[in-house]
């Protein structure tokens, strides 16, 4: 009798030790800047993840053909903000490129007293849902914006020849020697990494490091 009881014992400090682990973890993840569930739903999620990584793949792919002296392109969380019943939802990603010294530097931030254009689902890739529920990407091309919702990798019709706003961008990054002998260049960086990322943050990417 006194083994069973103590076998009782055991087993409901296991469940309960065990449930106060989940629910610490469970509070964890709802206070974690990865919990996004309040302002997007499993669909949502799915589009946006789809969406902005054909913008990164936008951004990449120029970057890489349009510029010598890179080594790495890389990729902040998407991040987002609003969209709590306060404020409109937003969301951003930041190019991050490394030239050929390791040196790492972050496009659409301030530099000095400028601000450089970002990249987000207003400027720079439209989605968005029709009325059935079908997906709707829209990626930005010069003035206009061009539907990709059926492509599954980036089209040709909407790779960039000429980025007005990022060229200045990385020629101030270059003046400012957050950068090194990068220059704008037929010949490209060809060996350069493209590192993705399509995980989902709360979070302003203005504080993004």
């Amino acid at each position: 009798m006194r083994k069973k009881i103590i076998v009782v014992l055991a087993i409901l400090f296991v469940l309960v030790s065990g449930g106060g682990y989940c629910m610490t973890k469970w509070i964890e993840y709802q206070n974690s800047p990865y919990n996004v569930s309040d302002v997007l739903d499993d669909k949502g999620v799915k589009l946006y993840k789809r969406g902005f990584r054909l913008l990164e793949e936008q951004l990449a792919t120029y970057i890489k053909e349009h510029y010598s002296g890179i080594s790495r392109i890389e990729f902040s969380p998407i991040l987002v903000r609003g969209g709590d019943g306060r404020y409109m939802f937003h969301a951003n990603i930041v190019p991050i490129v490394y030239d050929e010294y390791g040196d790492k530097a972050y496009l659409g931030k301030k530099i000095g007293n400028r601000t450089f254009a970002h990249y987000d689902d207003f400027s720079s890739i439209r989605l968005d849902f029709d009325g059935l529920d079908e997906e709707i990407i829209e990626i930005r091309v010069d003035s206009e914006f061009i539907d990709i919702s059926d492509s599954k990798c980036l089209p040709e019709n909407v790779k960039l020849n000429s980025v007005k706003e990022m060229d200045e961008n990385i020629e101030a990054l270059v003046n400012a020697g957050q950068l090194k002998d990068v220059v704008k260049s037929e010949k490209g960086s060809q060996k350069a990494e493209i590192v993705y990322n399509t995980e989902i943050k709360k979070g302003d990417y203005l504080d993004w490091r």
